[in-house]
């Protein structure tokens, strides 16, 4: 319903006075730069699918059709030319529409800059916004504002987002309905926790915890106690924010046994934080044999990455108490499944540390001069990674 609140804000936000805007979110890795902004607009197409109900009972139109592409269009091109299509249907609730461009994750940042440039060089529809977060420290961005002065506005946020947060969440209303007591809950407990004050984190949080299990809502019970866990965590609390963590995975377990299709890469999740929290208390055995049951659970989800990392995990646990050859057979095992992964999840995977330990856990092994140039067939010459920090990735 993301489309469905931000039109009704747009609307009924007397702030906005006669030009409203509507605010769209898109936070899609960028890891291939043809592909990106076909990415893009697929997921514009699955947000205004999914709003067609709600925007129906909100009594706004929801009959807009996506225009036919043409051939000889950039990725860029088509996306913006979609996002034009939306706004012009939507044209008496919204001035601009604006995508907000927040990815996951970047490749390549020379990349990145690229793209950007080039689709806001041949951007034509002049109700269509693009918004970039850059970092103030870096100004990795700055390149394209200096190139592109009449196309390219920088503004330095001074906002303080935890409290702006909760204004906005108190503006949004329906504070009388179960959905928007849990988001202004969990806005609150979420600026608590960025704050430090754990004690507020966890009254809000359990107060939040109650509400969600009162309706049946696991998958945001879970992510309450992950808020809670995570705040204890940054505060040397790791033994508190572990029961947390094993109540995420409860919750979890019971969006599962609903048939909640989140629920079982919730209780991934929820492992893999517990196995953090034991490693904090340098539990290591215990770490280790619960991310060895993990890891089955990872190969269920048919998550490479996440077993590999489980597997990885696992194995330096056992090398941290002082048991080599099961750790040794367990980066064995991690190596197995990230060597047949393919290249593109292979070079964002923690590989590259599981040859150090193979490197390390070999020594006086059969075998141990092949090691390296084994390891390098698969990972390429330069595989080893910066920064080991004793065998555990960063």
């Amino acid at each position: 319903m993301r489309m469905v609140e931000a039109f009704l804000a747009a609307e009924s936000d007397e702030r906005t006075g006669e030009i409203p805007d509507l605010f769209l979110r898109f936070d899609i890795p960028f890891l291939n730069p043809a592909k990106y902004g076909d990415e893009l607009r697929e997921a514009l197409l699955s947000m205004e699918q999914e709003s067609r109900v709600g925007l129906a009972e909100a009594g706004l139109p929801a009959n807009w059709q996506c225009p036919t592409l043409s051939g000889g269009q950039s990725d860029a091109d088509t996306f913006l030319m979609v996002c034009a299509s939306l706004r012009e249907h939507y044209a008496s609730l919204c001035e601009h529409l604006v995508a907000v461009l927040i990815p996951k994750y970047v490749a390549d940042d020379g990349a990145w800059l690229k793209w950007l440039r080039q689709t806001v060089e041949n951007a034509q529809a002049t109700h269509v916004r693009i918004v970039v977060l850059d970092d103030a420290r870096t100004l990795a961005l700055e390149p394209l504002a200096q190139a592109l002065p009449e196309r390219v506005v920088t503004q330095v946020a001074r906002l303080e987002m935890g409290r702006a947060l909760e204004e906005l969440s108190k503006e949004a209303g329906q504070l009388n309905t179960p959905g928007g007591q849990f988001r202004d809950l969990f806005v609150r407990m979420s600026h608590a926790a960025s704050k430090g004050d754990t004690a507020k984190t966890e009254r809000l949080g359990a107060q939040a915890v109650e509400l969600a299990h009162s309706q049946g809502w696991h998958p945001l019970v879970v992510t309450a106690h992950f808020v809670m866990g995570s705040a204890l965590l940054a505060t040397q609390k790791p033994q508190e924010a572990l029961s947390r963590y094993q109540q995420a995975e409860t919750a979890a377990a019971a969006a599962e046994e609903q048939g909640n299709p989140q629920g079982a890469t919730l209780r991934l999740k929820s492992r893999m934080a517990q196995g953090a929290a034991l490693v904090a208390t340098e539990q290591y055995t215990q770490a280790a044999t619960l991310y060895q049951g993990t890891a089955s659970l990872a190969h269920e989800l048919k998550d490479p990455p996440m077993e590999l990392e489980c597997w990885r995990m696992a194995s330096w646990c056992r090398e941290m108490a002082r048991e080599p050859d099961q750790a040794w057979a367990l980066s064995q095992r991690a190596w197995e499944v990230g060597s047949s992964m393919n290249d593109e999840a292979r070079a964002s995977s923690t590989l590259p540390y599981v040859g150090e330990a193979l490197l390390r856990l070999g020594r006086g092994r059969p075998g141990e001069h092949e090691l390296e140039s084994s390891i390098a067939s698969v990972l390429g010459e330069d595989w080893r990674p910066k920064n080991t920090k004793g065998g555990q990735a960063s």
